[in-house]
């Protein structure tokens, strides 16, 4: 290429293309950068870097975008190796995440959220994504990436940082509702929600942009007016548009949840209702309808009626009254008046639903919202198809932040600082940076010394290894073991042991350790079962066993913390351990050699 003219160079350089996780284009882009004059020339053209950057980078903090066009002129490729310079910086914060043991990976999720925020989103994303070892995928399966080392803990603690991320925008998203709660924050606010499974509310806001886009597609095919000056001086045509509306939403697949689907916890998050799960709760409805009516110019709100949330439509014309909206009724009858037998069955009459059919703030739609949540919390359906653990643990985590926010509610902080171990890296960017501020002082301060005690057990726990040794000898089992549990029957994986029973007294006495044929005088091991739930078992309660191949590719889907402590899986003749990740290998210093020797062993 070095002898052809700058032109010629343009056009191949612009058949390159963009990828979402391959440097290979621009590795070649960077390699010109470095070449003749006239191929450095041509790889500095700013529009040559534009497709690679809106591919890689979909995700960002909005104020740092703005800042960085502006230091950079809006040129590409400067933007473009900012950005990777930035991916590059929360690549090493993750690796040291993954290594290293201790209160330090604390402050470094910390780190990530307050220099890059959503900047570090993307290339977390394609950490958390990192191809697995042949042996957890499908046989047969295509080719993949290299696996990279420690592949299954990167990934692991990629999804801690999104979630942290992402959980701490939620939480000052919220915060700032305190004092401008107004019928614009509602699409935003209630976005939040997702949050919390690390769904960026960004990406929330597009599926709403683009529902709107193909709404407005509909009523054109249809020759429903979209002129709001036009619809909004007629009450006729108001109630046409909001009716349309409704209709719209069930040609897209939109539906009233009806029985076993009304008790589904996915048909309460925007990322689920907007996607997988359409046939959905009436405030998930009222939602979509709300925010697909203002973006076409409605003037449009939630209603937080007692009996089912509806949608209220105004008119700037005083002429034209308010049109009640049953978006979940629909399919029967959209719009609602004083007489309909919905009304009379509920109690309502003309004076109180003076009171009830006000518009309805963010704050009190999300407090309802997480009340759809707490109230059937020990309900939700299970067994086949029933929702994993670690997603009814996140609904419960969303919901208590939420009336922790706005009702400061002391029994909620409690449960959050007591399960707050499953959300390690949200302690410092979440709970102390995010939370703590909105709180009132008595709250604050529980909050802030239940954080600082949890900081000293990581630093505990990080000054702490269990070599084997003459005390620990009658530990027969290790980390990493697949067992089943002799009484209960499930199936788990050690991820931590004692030489007798460590756990309090009261614990003790409830579960009955004194009535094992060894008692409290045993091994006692920390396990994680299938399911992602944590254990504590007795030795005498331990049998070895293997898994099923179907069990081994799904365990990091059912059990996501297992990503933590294991990063590889090896059976033999009914016998499994995992291969330990650096975490589990420095506390537990001598166990991987000696599961590799049990596994060889022909008798227990």
């Amino acid at each position: 290429m070095e002898g052809l003219p700058y032109d010629i160079h343009l056009q191949i350089l612009e058949q390159l293309i963009p990828s979402t996780d391959s440097d290979e284009s621009i590795l070649v882009l960077i390699s010109c950068l470095k070449a003749s004059a006239s191929l450095r020339t041509a790889a500095s053209v700013s529009r040559l870097w534009e497709p690679h950057y809106r591919v890689r980078y979909t995700i960002c903090d909005p104020a740092k975008e703005q800042s960085r066009r502006q230091s950079t002129g809006g040129d590409w490729r400067l933007m473009y190796l900012e950005r990777r310079r930035i991916d590059l910086k929360t690549l090493d914060i993750l690796f040291k995440i993954v290594t290293e043991r201790g209160s330090g990976r604390l402050e470094r999720a910390r780190e990530v959220n307050t220099m890059f925020s959503f900047d570090a989103w993307n290339v977390l994303e394609i950490a958390a994504n990192y191809p697995l070892l042949e042996t957890f995928c499908e046989s047969g399966a295509p080719g993949k990436r290299p696996v990279p080392p420690h592949a299954v803990p990167i990934r692991f603690w990629a999804q801690m940082l999104l979630g942290a991320i992402a959980r701490s925008d939620a939480v000052r998203t919220w915060g700032r509702l305190i004092s401008n709660d107004t019928p614009q924050t509602l699409e935003l606010s209630f976005a939040c929600l997702s949050s919390f499974f690390a769904y960026p509310p960004m990406k929330i806001l597009s599926q709403l942009e683009e529902l709107t886009a193909l709404c407005k597609t509909y009523f054109i095919e249809r020759q429903i007016p979209l002129d709001p000056a036009e619809f909004t001086s007629d009450a006729g045509k108001l109630r046409l548009v909001c009716s349309s509306i409704c209709d719209f939403l069930w040609n897209c697949g939109f539906e009233a949840a009806n029985g076993h689907q009304f008790e589904m916890l996915q048909n309460r998050f925007p990322h689920l209702f907007l996607t997988t799960h359409k046939a959905t709760i009436p405030i998930s409805l009222v939602y979509v309808f709300v925010c697909i009516a203002q973006k076409l110019g409605v003037m449009a709100a939630p209603v937080d009626f007692p009996n089912r949330v509806l949608a209220i439509v105004s008119s700037p014309h005083p002429d034209v009254s308010d049109v009640f909206v049953d978006v979940f009724g629909s399919r029967t009858q959209a719009i609602l008046t004083f007489h309909d037998d919905f009304l009379a069955q509920t109690g309502i009459t003309a004076i109180s639903m003076l009171r009830d059919f006000t518009p309805a703030s963010s704050t009190a739609m999300l407090v309802r919202a997480s009340r759809n949540v707490l109230v059937p919390f020990y309900n939700f359906p299970a067994g086949a198809g029933a929702v994993p653990e670690h997603m009814l643990h996140t609904a419960f985590y969303a919901s208590l932040v939420v009336n922790v926010i706005f009702m400061n509610d002391r029994g909620h902080l409690l449960n959050i600082m007591k399960h707050i171990n499953q959300f390690l890296l949200d302690l410092l960017p979440v709970l102390v940076d995010s939370l703590a501020p909105l709180l009132n002082s008595r709250l604050q301060e529980q909050l802030t010394a239940h954080c600082k005690a949890v900081i000293e057990d990581e630093q505990d726990a990080a000054a702490t290894s269990h070599p084997r040794s003459a005390l620990t000898r009658e530990v027969k089992f290790f980390v990493g073991m697949v067992f089943k549990h002799a009484v209960h029957g499930y199936v788990g994986y050690i991820c931590g042991w004692n030489p007798s029973c460590a756990a309090a007294e009261d614990w003790i006495r409830k579960m009955g350790v004194d009535r094992l044929s060894r008692g409290r005088h045993q091994p006692f091991y920390q396990v994680l079962t299938q399911s992602g739930s944590s254990r504590y078992v007795a030795e005498d309660n331990i049998r070895p066993t293997c898994l099923e191949s179907a069990d081994v590719r799904r365990i990091f889907i059912d059990a996501p913390e297992a990503g933590r402590y294991f990063e590889d899986l090896t059976q033999v003749d009914g016998r499994a351990r995992f291969l330990l990740s650096p975490e589990l290998n420095a506390a537990y210093p001598d166990d991987e050699a000696f599961g590799d020797r049990w596994l060889k062993q022909k008798e227990d």
